[in-house]
């Protein structure tokens, strides 16, 4: 029996092919392994997660165009990173996320204020329309976003404010330090980017304060690390020199007891005293310079305005000039008030409605960890926008964390009680 030699060119061949079909079965397998990832529940949880995380912390430290809205940077990043992602999951599953939402009372509430807010734009005076349906879509699609990223359980909540958190009050002590070398002239701390307005990055820093004491986290280094953060956003809030903010933590440091643990009620009586102890110790002049900050001839102003379009308003993000002291004003420093001078009585009584109705569920979910940071933003909300922040539908800004961000939570809670257990949006 005879063997069969082969060429040295015929061994060079068959060398070069199954190198290629080697190579061509690795990147099969690395296709399919990718394909596998990306229709993974997980991974679409994480980029997500991350576009909301990216939300946050980008309004401190990305630049901002013109009256502190989102730069254009900014915005393109969150479409790719949370608005397209959130859409095109919207519409998965046979649109299995809306069918889970649409029984809930304060979902539909919330898309019927879209569809006013969206309305309002046929007689809204406005250059670009789009722009402004594209800020009505961007609210909805962050809501979306969050309730396909949360969970049945909370670990992920805490582990995603815990990093924002972290995030932001490094932030907050940079600006602290720069501020310590170079006061500026107004004697009154800001931020960069959406926050370079001081009473807009005290409203910030003063909500991300109220979430971190309540994350439930598992070591003792990680509780330090925590509470190093509040402090650190906390020196921030005293150097703006913003007594609304006071105010509003004040108020949430005296009612918290009424849903919090006992340990972290202790917590709670210390910063109280802090509170007190700095509130004594700061300068008379600091409370009373300022007097009330044409806040009550802003009311008026606005009451005047309302009386002549009461039940249409103006439109949805339709410019306000509001004259005041000889000063003009672009907006009420008030949320309901600016609410109605844009959408009329109709958009203030489905603000007020859906607004009642989150308070309400915090009080419902107090004994959860998400209820208890859903009912202290609430609180804390519900003060600070009385008084500046009236953005209610726009662009992300730190507005969103006010509304936004505890309308999310009270949609999730109600969601997951409901679906009892069963609630991932995202199949694996």
């Amino acid at each position: 029996m005879s063997e069969q030699v082969l060429s040295p060119q015929g061994s060079q061949r068959e060398l070069m092919e199954a190198r290629a079909g080697l190579e061509a079965s690795r990147g099969s397998s690395v296709l399919a392994s990718w394909r596998a990832a990306v229709t993974q529940r997980e991974s679409w949880r994480y980029l997500l997660g991350l576009g909301i995380l990216w939300m946050l912390l980008g309004m401190v430290v990305m630049p901002a165009g013109a009256s502190f809205n989102p730069g254009k940077i900014y915005q393109g990043s969150l479409i790719l990173l949370m608005y397209l992602p959130a859409l095109c999951l919207a519409c998965t599953q046979r649109g299995r996320l809306w069918r889970e939402l649409w029984p809930l009372p304060l979902f539909r509430l919330f898309l019927v204020m879209l569809a006013w807010a969206t309305l309002s734009l046929a007689w809204a005076h406005l250059r670009h329309v789009g722009d402004e349906f594209g800020r009505l879509l961007s609210v909805m699609t962050f809501v979306l976003a969050w309730q396909l990223w949360d969970s049945d359980t909370e670990d992920y909540v805490s582990m995603l404010l815990f990093i924002g958190g972290i995030g932001v009050a490094l932030c907050a002590g940079f600006y602290c330090v720069l501020f310590l070398l170079q006061p500026d002239s107004s004697d009154r701390i800001a931020g960069e980017g959406t926050i370079a307005a001081t009473n807009y990055a005290a409203a910030l820093m003063g909500a991300v304060s109220i979430w971190m004491t309540q994350l439930r986290l598992r070591t003792r280094h990680l509780s330090i690390l925590r509470w190093v953060a509040i402090a650190l956003l906390l020196a921030f809030v005293g150097l703006t020199h913003t007594r609304g903010v006071w105010l509003a933590l004040g108020i949430c440091v005296v009612l918290a007891p009424l849903w919090q643990s006992l340990r972290l009620r202790r917590w709670l009586m210390v910063m109280a005293g802090l509170l007190v102890v700095l509130a004594i110790a700061a300068p008379l002049h600091l409370l009373t310079e300022r007097g009330m900050s044409l806040r009550p001839q802003l009311l008026e102003a606005s009451l005047q305005q309302i009386a002549q379009r009461p039940w249409l308003g103006l439109g949805q993000g339709t410019p306000i000039t509001l004259w005041v002291a000889g000063l003009a004003y672009t907006h009420s420093h008030n949320l309901l008030t600016q609410v109605t001078l844009e959408l009329g009585l109709p958009g203030l009584l489905l603000t007020v409605a859906m607004w009642l109705m989150v308070g309400w569920q915090g009080w419902r979910f107090r004994h959860t960890m998400r209820g208890r940071i859903l009912l202290g933003l609430w609180i804390y909300a519900s003060v600070v926008l009385q008084l500046d922040m009236p953005q209610l539908l726009d662009s992300p800004r730190p507005g969103w964390i006010l509304v936004w961000l505890p309308f999310s939570l009270a949609i999730a809670l109600e969601l997951r009680k409901r679906a009892e257990g069963r609630a991932d949006i995202i199949h694996r």
